[in-house]
C-alpha cells in the first residue's frame, strides 16, 4: 500500500486509512464499509476518495452523501423548528466541515456551485436510483437493517456505495448493536464487490479522544 498517495488534500496517517483509501480507490469494489470510533476520519476518507473519483478521475459524475434525520439522542427532525432544508443545514454542514477542514473554501463552492457534491436526508432516496454516482451513507449505524438494504437497492449503473458508521453512536434507539449495520457487513462478508475496513487509532485532539473512550465504556 502506497504511503505517499495523496486523495484530494488527504494522506492517509496510518496504515488502516492507507488500506481503506486504496479501496475507496479501487472501482472493482462496489460497495466499502468504513467501521470506527469517532475521530478516526472514516467521513473525510470517503468525501476525499469519492472527489477524488469524481473530479480527478472521472469515474462518476457526482458525489451523493446520505444523512439519517436523527438527532443526537434519537429526537426525530419533525421537532425542530423550520422547513426541511432548514432543518437539514446543520447536517449538511456537518460535511462541508469536514471537507473544509481539507481544502480552500474556493475549492468547496467550486464543487458546489458545479453540482458535484449533494447533501440529502436518506427520505430523499424513495423512488430514485443512483447512476454514475459515488454514494456516501454516513452514520449508517442509525439506519434500520432495511432502510439501509433499500438504499443499497437503490444504487445503479456507474456507482458505489460506502457505508460509514460507529455502533458505540446510534440516535436511532430502535437499532440494536448486532443488527442494521453490523448485520449487513455480515452479510457480505466475503463477497468480491464488498470490502470493509475498521479504523481504531484516533486523528481527533486528546480531549475528545478521551471522552470517545468515556462515552464507548458507558453503552
Amino acid at each position: 500500500v502506497r504511503g505517499d498517495r495523496e486523495v484530494f488534500g488527504l494522506r492517509g496517517r496510518s496504515a488502516e486509512q492507507r488500506v481503506a483509501l486504496e479501496l475507496l480507490l479501487d472501482p472493482d469494489v462496489g460497495i466499502v464499509s468504513l467501521g470506527g470510533r469517532a475521530g478516526t476520519g472514516k467521513s473525510a476518507l470517503a468525501l476525499c476518495a469519492g472527489l477524488e473519483a469524481v473530479l480527478e478521475r472521472r469515474q462518476h459524475k457526482k458525489v451523493v452523501v446520505f444523512r439519517p434525520l436523527y438527532a443526537v439522542g434519537g429526537q426525530d427532525l419533525g421537532y425542530l423548528p423550520g422547513n426541511e432544508s432548514e432543518k437539514m443545514q446543520p447536517w449538511a454542514q456537518a460535511v462541508f466541515d469536514t471537507l473544509g477542514a481539507l481544502v480552500s473554501g474556493h475549492v468547496v463552492e467550486e464543487v458546489l456551485d458545479r453540482g458535484m457534491l449533494e447533501v440529502l436526508p436518506l427520505t430523499h432516496i424513495r423512488g430514485r436510483s443512483l447512476h454514475d454516482a459515488f454514494v456516501v451513507v454516513d452514520e449508517a449505524q442509525s439506519l434500520e437493517q432495511g432502510v439501509l438494504l433499500t438504499v443499497l437497492s437503490r444504487i445503479g449503473s456507474g456507482s458505489r456505495v460506502v457505508l460509514t458508521h460507529d455502533v458505540a453512536q446510534r440516535d436511532n434507539l430502535r437499532v440494536g448493536r448486532h443488527d442494521g449495520v453490523a448485520a449487513v457487513v455480515e452479510t457480505l462478508k466475503g463477497h468480491p464487490l464488498f470490502a470493509h475496513v475498521t479504523l481504531t487509532r484516533s486523528e481527533r485532539s486528546p480531549i475528545a479522544a478521551l471522552v470517545t473512550e468515556l462515552l464507548e465504556r458507558a453503552v
